[in-house]
């Protein structure tokens, strides 16, 4: 696995990359869980709220080896909150809106890590200067610089007696992952620690809504299909739930669910990428 291999050749930065995605993962999957049982209460079932999981702390919520499997691909699992749905007062319905919850919830804690992280980026990209050309950058002695290049603007930094360079839109649809290019030049290190553990927040949160929407028991996903759809029992049989355990660890280590998520997740960076190069360029940042 990619995460054993990079143990292996860099320790220190995979043990540090770790550190900091950890509080954004066990708040995703905290919040998830609590959203279900907090919309379950709504609906009439107190079953979450007696047992204690109506909250956002972690050590309620997490699975053994779903927080394992969070560490080392970034998606796993946390224990199901418990829902009894002879409490709803519209069978149906309410589990419809008990199963979107945490998609609901991660999604809205995604919005909210991409305002503020593309609020940083966009602080720290007006304090860069732009110059019409590399030539002129490198007269006024500029160690980070935008200008156009092949055509395109981009952002060009120096490395030691080497200037690296990446398009504007790339770094926008990517802006999680600029920390050290972008923001270590202009806030400093603490500021970069603190915008890598927003960015990792961001990413979590997308990647596990789009993980629950997949229409495979027990995940949400499969409750919304069935719900609006199939019509069938709430809970899936346990042979079934078995068949879906099986194609979810094929999907696992064949590399297609980590594909499915990188192509589904890419789909919607490139959007909010856009939308905040849309914005910078509306106020005059780019």
């Amino acid at each position: 696995m990619g995460i054993i291999d990079s143990l292996f050749q860099n320790p220190r930065a995979t043990i540090m990359m770790l550190l900091l995605a950890l509080p954004g993962r066990m708040l995703a999957i905290s919040v998830h869980e609590s959203a279900h049982g907090w919309v379950a209460e709504k609906c009439g079932d107190p079953t979450a709220r007696q047992a204690g999981r109506i909250t956002i702390n972690p050590l309620k919520h997490l699975d053994p080896l779903g927080i394992v499997m969070m560490l080392l691909i970034g998606i796993g699992w946390a224990k199901p909150v418990p829902v009894n749905p002879m409490h709803f007062r519209n069978l149906r319905k309410d589990d419809l809106k008990v199963s979107i919850a945490g998609i609901t919830a991660n999604l809205i804690l995604f919005l909210i890590c991409a305002l503020i992280l593309y609020s940083i980026m966009g602080s720290a990209i007006a304090q860069i200067p732009q110059y019409r050309s590399q030539l002129e950058a490198h007269l006024n002695g500029a160690e980070c610089y935008i200008t156009s290049y092949n055509g395109q603007l981009c952002y060009m930094w120096s490395n030691g007696n080497s200037y690296y360079y990446s398009p504007m839109a790339d770094i926008l649809k990517n802006a999680m992952y600029y920390s050290h290019e972008l923001i270590r030049p202009i806030y400093g290190e603490i500021a970069e620690y603190l915008y890598t553990m927003l960015g990792y927040c961001m990413v979590t949160n997308i990647m596990l809504a789009i993980f629950n929407l997949i229409p495979l028991p027990p995940l949400d996903g499969y409750h919304v299909l069935n719900d609006l759809l199939l019509k069938k029992p709430l809970f899936a049989s346990r042979q079934a739930n078995t068949v879906a355990s099986l194609v979810m660890v094929v999907l696992l280590f064949t590399g297609i669910l980590s594909r499915i998520l990188e192509v589904a997740s890419g789909f919607v960076f490139a959007g909010v990428g856009k939308v905040a190069g849309a914005i910078y360029s509306s106020i005059g940042i780019l």
